[in-house]
């Protein structure tokens, strides 16, 4: 009788994004002695992926890991898997880009240790049935995919490959005992060899094993002590090798060469990973496209009667992440445009993928797009993309008007040399500033979402009802303070944020945009009349304000416009400085509330940028950093997001009346004389 076949391994990867501590840890703890004892036991047959970043980084840092790599691949002791070289959602991108980053990943493998991989690795395990023809056309004859993401259907049985086809090409899945996997570590590891034991292979009934585990479960995330000093993982092996006359530790691409049984084929609808659903399941309706809570002030928590979500919706529950996902896109479309400069276009292709690195699209188990260091690192990729697009010498500034980000209305974007600055129309806000120098959005924020794992005390200090952009406008209540500006409640009753405004005139050649909008002032009707003038300069956007009176009333009323800016996670390198131009020795805190404040200054010392605002009348400036809390593994964590600041005017217009400010932003790299 035929033995159980077992293809165990791991899948290995790091956020690009991250630290290099957190590179050494997870190479010290986890990838090195699992390598290590991969090594001490030949008779263990391995399958292993890792990532692009990390094998470069693992190339770059540790070069004696890719030499036991290579020397483990000769003996026939592991097998590599492919995929996306840069991690991408494979679903989410074109497949052009799909094809692209596995064909990336296909020569690196081919180069660092000669041989050409077969099988591909699903980047967090997201599956949609086209990909299938995409995993073909890029070499792929088989890929693995979580038991959790095959429909409940009859016969299905997670120990038994099955074929995947689309558009007449076919690949085969090898389903991911996820259920048998989850117990490593947690049980004696003869309980994996007895649950194995159970499942009895016939001569027409194939049983094939998948166990690929996160490789930092092994080590890392606290385990390395049972792991390693306590021997779990030396006794599973040394019980799969005494099991051998029922069991066979296999590697799947030599495995599918020599099988000969028939597979069914299944269409596999998506993903069913429950984390992903709760963390893409909406609550909260989106007004414009830009709203993202159901209701001002509410702190309802998902209702997990709901039906099941789809993972896509994590695009419309984060506003930032569907902003993050149309920056991609419309990279593409630049990166798609080039012609000619085959070198200029692969650069660009490289750092489009690099930008399509998952984690940052959403929430994700390691804190994705609450990860700031994750969401900058994405946006660098893609701003550095965008200026590989330019030809030097021929690009000229540009004011177009496109739907960028897919909601139905066309944005306004600048694309400049020195800065872009994309203004949408909902709040009249500028949700998009790019510093090219530097490739950092700063404008690449986070709002405060509800989370169903929020204590009390999270939930207590509120929710946003809109994205922290820019140039937000607010009539504020008199006894609005500082106070009510942390707790987001003021947000709540503020209505110009959520208001469309109405372009009133593009003018592309000088290049401005006008926005108008009209709302309540102290709750009567329409009484206010907002004009808005973006101008674009070098280096410079001034931001023009006309309030008219509609009313045939005198109207008084605290006034300001909120600016959110994405500075350094540190503290020490950012820094405000009051009523000068050009950073002093005295530096205002970070939340305060200052009187009689004609200019601000910003200094993000980590990338010597400066940003200095000028008002035309004095304000009051109010500011504070904005942070956000959000879970890594069981650890609550909170981050920096963001720096706000309001200058605040008391308005009083007569019937009618018309009072104008201004607001300069000027943006440049600092030289510290």
């Amino acid at each position: 009788m035929s033995k159980v076949k077992l293809i165990f391994g791991t899948c290995n990867t790091v956020p690009s994004g991250e630290t290099e501590l957190l590179f050494e840890d997870a190479y010290q703890k986890a990838f090195k002695p699992f390598l290590t004892a991969i090594y001490n036991h030949p008779e263990i047959r391995s399958t292993l992926f890792y990532s692009g970043p990390l094998l470069e980084w693992l190339e770059k840092r540790h070069p004696e890991f890719h030499t036991v790599l290579a020397e483990l691949m000769s003996r026939k002791n592991i097998e590599i898997l492919g995929g996306g070289y840069w991690e991408p959602m494979l679903p989410l991108v074109p497949a052009p880009d799909r094809v692209g980053q596995i064909e990336v990943m296909t020569t690196y493998l081919r180069k660092k240790f000669g041989k050409r991989s077969r099988g591909s690795w699903i980047t967090s395990q997201v599956w949609e049935a086209h990909l299938a023809s995409s995993l073909r056309a890029s070499g792929m004859d088989y890929v693995f995919l979580t038991e959790r993401a095959f429909p409940a259907v009859p016969g299905f049985r997670p120990e038994s490959p099955v074929i995947a086809e689309d558009q007449g090409k076919t690949v085969i899945i090898f389903p991911v005992m996820d259920s048998l996997a989850d117990r490593f570590l947690k049980v004696p590891p003869e309980h994996i060899l007895d649950s194995l034991r159970t499942l009895e292979p016939s001569e027409d009934r194939e049983v094939v094993v998948s166990l690929i585990l996160n490789g930092q479960t092994l080590g890392g995330d606290g385990t390395h002590t049972v792991c390693y000093e306590e021997k779990w993982l030396e006794r599973f092996f040394k019980a799969v090798h005494n099991a051998r006359d029922w069991l066979e530790c296999v590697h799947p691409g030599r495995y599918i060469r020599n099988a000969s049984f028939s597979r069914d084929k299944m269409y596999i609808p998506g993903p069913t990973y429950d984390s992903l659903m709760r963390w893409s399941r909406s609550d909260h309706q989106n007004v414009s496209g830009l709203r993202a809570m159901s209701k001002p002030g509410s702190t309802e928590i998902a209702n997990s009667s709901r039906p099941q979500a789809f993972y896509r919706e994590f695009l419309t529950k984060y506003r930032e992440s569907s902003l993050l996902y149309a920056k991609m896109m419309h990279i593409e479309v630049l990166t798609n445009q080039l012609r000619g400069d085959k070198y200029r276009k692969r650069n660009a292709k490289e750092e489009l993928w690099r930008g399509q690195e998952h984690y940052a699209y959403w929430h994700g188990p390691t804190g994705g797009i609450y990860n700031s260091r994750l969401r900058h690192a994405a946006y660098s990729a893609l701003i550095e993309a965008e200026k590989a697009t330019r030809e030097r010498g021929i690009f000229k500034a540009a004011l177009t008007s496109v739907d960028f980000d897919m909601d139905g209305d066309k944005e306004f974007l600048y694309n400049g040399l020195n800065f872009n600055a994309y203004v949408h129309a909902v709040g009249g806000a500028l949700f998009e500033l790019d510093y090219l120098p530097v490739t950092r959005n700063y404008l690449a924020t986070f709002s405060r979402y509800p989370e169903d794992y929020h204590p009390p005390a999270t939930r207590e200090q509120g929710y946003d009802s809109y994205p922290r952009h820019a140039f937000l406008d607010h009539i504020l209540h008199p006894e609005d303070g500082p106070e009510s500006f942390e707790r987001s409640s003021y947000r709540q009753r503020s209505p110009f944020p959520g208001k469309r405004y109405e372009p009133l005139e593009v003018v592309r050649d000088q290049p401005r945009v006008t926005l108008s909008c009209r709302g309540p002032v102290n709750g009567g009707g329409e009484a206010l009349e907002i004009h808005k003038t973006y101008r674009f300069r070098r280096s410079t956007l001034e931001v023009d304000y006309t309030l008219t009176n509609l009313t045939p009333r005198t109207l008084s009323f605290p006034w300001g416009t909120e600016i959110n800016l994405a500075l350094s996670d540190d503290p020490g390198f950012r820094a405000v400085f009051l009523n000068t131009e050009e950073p002093g020795p005295v530096e205002a805190v970070e939340r305060g509330q200052d009187g009689n404040v004609e200019s601000w200054t910003i200094l993000d010392s980590e990338r010597d940028v400066m940003m200095l605002f000028q008002l035309s009348e004095s304000a009051e400036l109010w500011r504070f950093p904005v942070f956000a809390d959000y879970r890594v593994g069981r650890e609550l964590r909170r981050n920096y997001q963001s720096s706000f600041f309001m200058p605040r005017w008391q308005v009083e217009l007569s019937p009618m009346e018309t009072h104008f400010y201004r607001i300069t932003l000027r943006i440049g790299r600092y030289k510290n004389r």
